[in-house]
């Protein structure tokens, strides 16, 4: 085992160990030779990437890594990793295609590719998505916790935009549920007549749920074989996002 692999297979079992390791549990994983074991660690320890507590004597990851992950995080905004994604999808589609992240308890645009079918929607940088009648909001709203989905469902800010538009609290709430089973939200003519969206999550680094990839275009188009290919295509390219930003759940 080379050195960059002995030193990346000890953070690898450190990082699965929520109580830290002790030398031989350390031993026992790696197959590595105390002598050499006892070396790596102290060179992982003298920069910061390994601790050793003092009492138990147990090793864990020290803070060097977080400051790694936090520079991480810097480096690859979600816009940046996303793009790509985006233009693909328009690409393959040939529907307008856009990211949408959660700020507060708002849902924005962040980044959008128009169709080259140069068709013009009620999505575009900046767009505060209503919860209730976006399929890229709904969607990101759907894995939140029970008490923020509460709030938000019960704020009274579910605005009617069609008479598809869903105000009921409770039906939103049941709706919602409906998307966590499915895995993508769809908007079915609820925020503009005539067009569809389908949307899918996107998972960060914690598992959790900050964005959504979406697809809209007019109803007549995302129907029969061609939604269900658009429905295929976004959830597997937020998978794809999601595994960049390092989730390892899946989506």
């Amino acid at each position: 085992m080379q050195s960059v692999d002995r030193i990346v297979a000890i953070l690898a079992y450190l990082a699965k160990s929520s109580q830290g390791m002790g030398i031989m549990e350390l031993h026992q994983a790696s197959e590595l030779p105390k002598s050499t074991l006892h070396r790596v660690l102290a060179s992982l320890i003298e920069h910061d990437f390994v601790m050793q507590d003092p009492v138990t004597k147990r090793y864990r990851l020290g803070a060097g890594m977080l400051k790694l992950g936090s520079s991480y995080l810097q480096q690859n905004d979600i816009r940046t990793i996303t793009r790509p994604y985006l233009v693909k999808m328009e690409e393959i589609l040939r529907e307008t295609v856009y990211l949408t992240v959660l700020q507060g308890e708002s849902a924005i645009c962040v980044d959008t590719v128009s169709s080259s079918r140069n068709i013009n929607y009620f999505v575009s940088l900046g767009q505060d998505m209503p919860f209730n009648t976006a399929a890229a909001a709904k969607t990101i709203l759907a894995y939140q916790s029970k008490e923020y989905i509460k709030r938000v469902a019960y704020a009274g800010k579910l605005p009617y935009l069609t008479e598809k538009s869903i105000t009921d609290p409770e039906e939103l709430i049941s709706h919602l549920a409906n998307i966590r089973i499915l895995g993508y939200g769809i908007c079915d003519e609820e925020f503009e007549v005539g067009v569809t969206a389908i949307a899918a999550p996107i998972r960060d680094w914690r598992g959790e749920v900050q964005a959504s990839l979406a697809v809209i275009g007019p109803t007549l188009r995302l129907s029969g074989d061609f939604k269900e290919k658009v429905i295929q295509t976004v959830k597997e390219k937020a998978k794809e996002v999601s595994n960049q930003l390092g989730d390892i759940q899946g989506v």
